[in-house]
């Protein structure tokens, strides 16, 4: 746990005084982004977001860090940047690890799992997606490593046969296929700047508003149908129904109003499903067996409800 004389000294990187330690409130987000973090009070009476990091992520998070500043700058709403200290850098060096500092913001957790059936949030979210994209496009981003989901499926793959013969003999129906024919080649597919694990929880809601999205650790340049994909993905691993639900068809119509790539079908269905491997990946890393085994069921479920999902979105 950070105490409050180490906050102290942290806070200091970016001239911040430390008020008090706020350990009654629970920053949003997945934990594992950082080793450790804590809500601190200033004297100022702001609110902030420290985060302690392991020194091996300095250069990836430095790079998100400064990505989130062009956004903003660029008017991104939704994207709200890292504090920076006096020399403008983002993440700062003390003792064995790196640190950064954020406003911590109030929201309002989604209710699990009545957010899937709500439509309102699909519209939010495809706005959020609508803006990411035209903002991203007309600024200059720092360059990033591109994701190649169909490589990421196949290395996954040869590690489970390897290591996991018996989940590989489940999971090769499903590989195969996706990569000899379902899922378009490489570069194939339009690209765009993407969250790159955008769904609600990844969200501050406050009412019916987008205050800002978080956990952008895997943002970057991606098949631009990406980000609708992975949000599908989730809302169906919550509830299987919803995948044709309230909240995937306002998300689908609001970004077909647009002339979306991800509305009216196309390469949709496949990136739901490949996308779906990389929650595998980190359950398999985590060594949930229930969540791996339940991840398996629900790939089986999309490869056999091929066929209506997609013609039901193209229809959206």
């Amino acid at each position: 746990m950070l105490d409050a004389e180490l906050l102290t000294r942290v806070c200091r990187l970016w001239r911040v005084r430390l008020a008090r330690v706020r350990r009654e409130l629970a920053p949003a987000g997945n934990p594992d982004r950082s080793l450790e973090r804590a809500v601190i009070e200033d004297d100022a009476g702001r609110l902030l977001l420290v985060e302690r990091l392991a020194a091996e992520t300095a250069p990836h998070k430095m790079r998100v860090a400064a990505t989130l500043a062009a956004l903003a700058a660029g008017g991104l709403t939704v994207a709200r940047p890292y504090l920076a200290d006096s020399s403008g850098q983002y993440v700062l060096p003390m003792g064995r690890n790196y640190w950064q500092l954020s406003a911590y913001l109030r929201g309002e957790p989604p209710p699990r799992p009545g957010w899937v059936r709500e439509g309102w949030r699909g519209r939010a979210l495809a706005d959020a997606i609508l803006a990411l994209q035209v903002v991203a496009a007309r600024t200059s981003l720092p360059p990033a490593e591109p994701f190649r989901l169909g490589e990421f499926v196949g290395e996954l793959g040869r590690r489970i046969a390897h290591n996991r013969p018996a989940l590989a003999a489940g999971l090769t129906p499903i590989i195969e296929p996706l990569l000899s024919h379902w899922l378009p080649p490489e570069g194939a597919l339009p690209q765009a700047f993407c969250h790159g694990d955008l769904h609600p929880l990844n969200v501050i809601w406050r009412g019916q508003e987008i205050l800002a999205v978080i956990d952008w650790e895997f943002c970057g340049n991606k098949p631009v149908a990406y980000d609708a994909a992975l949000l599908i993905g989730c809302v169906g691993s919550e509830e299987p129904v919803a995948l044709t639900g309230p909240l995937v068809r306002a998300l689908l119509a609001r970004l077909g109003q647009a002339d979306h790539p991800a509305a009216g079908g196309g390469a949709l269905w496949p990136l739901v499903l490949a996308i779906r491997f990389a929650w595998l990946s980190d359950w398999l890393r985590r060594g949930d067996e229930e969540m791996v085994a339940l991840e398996l069921a629900y790939l089986r479920l999309l490869v056999e409800r091929r066929e209506e999902l997609a013609a039901t979105w193209a229809a959206m």
